[in-house]
């Protein structure tokens, strides 16, 4: 994108607008419009190397073969950066947020069952395991270094509690793939959503070294865990999701091991060129699993186990309201500590 360009769809629920030269305004159904003019934000925002993470969608092959809706990395970054800003974050801590996802590959996490072995071993995935490599083939470096962060620390988002945090905790991170998911499976109505973004803050406050994001309501915590669970359960650790994650994750494992495309081009094309790309590339069985895999869609889930590499998602997000120290929702809401126990041990039930 670049100034001569006034607008730019660039996901599901998200455009961006060239105001002017120095000007970029974000409309996000789900944050609203937000007007963004520090310097370095409307470089990174016009950089061919995050604008890359519009040609990138969350759900991976599901949301290429339209099994899913195309929600894209690149508005989950400017989602998760919005959410930062809200509560009045950094600037750096804004830019280490926006730059999150930065690395990701093509077709995002089944790249994970491609190329790493175990997929998500010990919650690192496999455009984690290469972001430093990638990102010194880039201009971010220059960028940062441009703009007064040469430190590059923002380019280590485990430095920024609001940014990423362990779970069951919410970060910017976790709380926006969770509210743009919902939104866009139907989990959530787009009230709740602006709800909850409304009732967002820091504790104690964004500059603290102990910053944390919180909720001010007990209620919609309530609703977002349960959209959460919901969308671990019908998307995120559904088995027959996982099983066209792990059958892309071979065909393409096959094929870049033995050398037909580059490994380099994971990071160069987006998702629908990266699939015509294998399309040329495939051989044999694999131009057949690739039929297979536009024509079949979704397996039977009840024939299907939780390969062990395949996580369960739950929240436990912290909740501010009526007390001098915010506390997790299992302990404001006994009910909802029964409810997630027993929601991880009924898909534990499940692995194979």
């Amino acid at each position: 994108m670049n100034s001569s360009i006034t607008s730019l769809n660039v996901g599901f629920f998200q455009t961006l607008e060239s105001v002017s030269e120095n000007t970029i305004l974000v409309r996000d159904k789900l944050y609203g419009d937000h007007t963004i003019s520090e310097p370095i934000l409307v470089e990174l925002l016009r950089s061919p190397t995050v604008l890359r993470l519009t040609g990138i969608c969350q759900y991976g092959v599901t949301a290429l073969l339209s099994v899913t809706p195309r929600v894209t990395r690149f508005e989950h970054s400017v989602g998760a950066f919005l959410l930062v800003r809200k509560v009045g974050a950094s600037l750096e801590e804004q830019v280490a947020a926006l730059l999150h996802d930065v690395s990701h590959t093509v077709l995002s996490h089944v790249v994970d069952w491609a190329l790493s072995n175990p997929p998500g071993e010990g919650g690192t995935s496999f455009h984690e395991v290469h972001k430093e490599r990638y990102i010194k083939t880039t201009p971010l470096p220059g960028i940062l270094a441009k703009h007064g962060f040469g430190d590059l620390k923002a380019l280590n988002e485990d430095l920024y509690p609001l940014v990423e945090m362990p779970s069951p905790h919410i970060c910017a991170d976790r709380l926006d793939y969770a509210l743009r998911d919902a939104a866009a499976f139907g989990k959530l109505a787009l009230r709740d959503v602006q709800q909850i973004f409304a009732a967002l803050k820091a504790f104690p406050d964004a500059s603290s070294p102990r910053r944390l994001l919180v909720l001010g309501d007990e209620k919609l915590a309530l609703a977002l865990v349960r959209a959460y669970l919901e969308m671990d359960r019908d998307v995120w650790s559904n088995r027959a999701h996982i099983d066209l994650y792990q059958r892309t994750g071979q065909l393409i494992g096959d094929i870049v091991r033995r050398g037909a495309v580059k490994e380099e081009v994971l990071w160069a094309v987006s998702d629908q060129e990266f699939w015509e790309l294998l399309r040329t590339a495939a051989e044999g069985n694999e131009l057949e699993t690739m039929k297979r895999l536009e024509s079949e869609g979704l397996p039977k889930e009840d024939t299907l186990h939780l390969p062990q590499g395949a996580k369960i998602r739950t929240i436990d997000p912290d909740v501010w309201a009526r007390t001098e120290e915010p506390l997790p929702l299992s302990v404001v809401s006994p009910e909802w500590a029964l409810e997630r126990q027993e929601y991880i041990s009924s898909r534990e039930a499940t692995r194979e």
